[in-house]
């Protein structure tokens, strides 16, 4: 189901085309003298709204892959802290040592990571990302001291190649790139959400406020009773800073 911004933002779009379409239609009549309220600027206005809408929406399912693509990486994280522990025990580590290890370990196992629902590209930005995004930095920084504590016990040797010191290294250098992948991500929405709101509803020169003068324009043509008026006039316009 579409939120209500995205309907919002759409329906903006979709209604300054219909409005395009009246306006197109009475010809040399209409004749602003204003550059933006011609028609060519509302034809090009329509357009570069359209391509925000659409830019917004590709940021907003390429933000949601990567967050997805984290959460089942860092899924694998309790798992593998239980077998570094166990490989740990295994060694000729002092009960100090072992108990540190084990205090970080306990902070890797908070649970897998649940799916997250998708996030909806047109809303308001989640106000929980920086929120979930310290709760995986965190997890980053809890690796990396468990690491740090195996590494320095001289009897930890173990066969398998991902447990080896050099092994975590290369999985912690692929969570901190999921990471900041999702950053990278939520950056380019952020930014994506900036430009389309800026060309719908930046004071006078945005769609919202454009569509309104053009109305007012065909009112002040035509007369508040005409049939032209009454053809504009229900023609929604709605200012949704989001």
């Amino acid at each position: 189901m579409k939120s209500k911004s995205e309907v919002g933002h759409a329906k903006n779009v979709a209604n300054l085309n219909d409005l395009i379409s009246f306006v197109d239609s009475y010809g040399a009549a209409y004749n602003p003298t204003k550059t933006g309220l011609k028609l060519p600027a509302l034809q090009q206005l329509a357009i570069d709204a359209q391509t925000d809408l659409t830019n917004v929406i590709n940021k907003g399912v390429a933000y949601n892959h990567t967050v997805n693509d984290r959460g089942e990486a860092f899924a694998t994280l309790p798992g593998f802290a239980t077998r570094v522990m166990n490989s740990l025990k295994a060694t000729d580590a002092s009960p100090e040592l072992i108990k540190d290890a084990q205090g970080f370990n306990r902070k890797l196992q908070g649970g897998r990571a649940k799916p997250k629902p998708p996030v909806d590209p047109n809303a308001t930005p989640p106000s929980s990302n920086s929120i979930s995004q310290q709760s995986f930095d965190q997890k980053v920084q809890h690796f990396q001291a468990l690491i740090a504590v195996v590494a320095s016990e001289d009897s930890y040797e173990p066969g398998e190649d991902d447990l080896k010191v050099d092994g975590m290294n290369v999985r912690l250098a692929e969570y901190v790139a999921k990471n900041n992948e999702v950053d990278t991500a939520f950056t380019a929405l952020s930014n994506a959400r900036v430009a389309r709101n800026k060309t719908l509803y930046k004071s006078s020169i945005g769609l919202v406020d454009v569509a309104k003068a053009v109305k007012n324009y065909v009112k002040s043509v035509y007369g508040a009773k005409s049939p032209e008026y009454a053809q504009v006039s229900p023609i929604s316009f709605k200012l949704i800073l989001r």
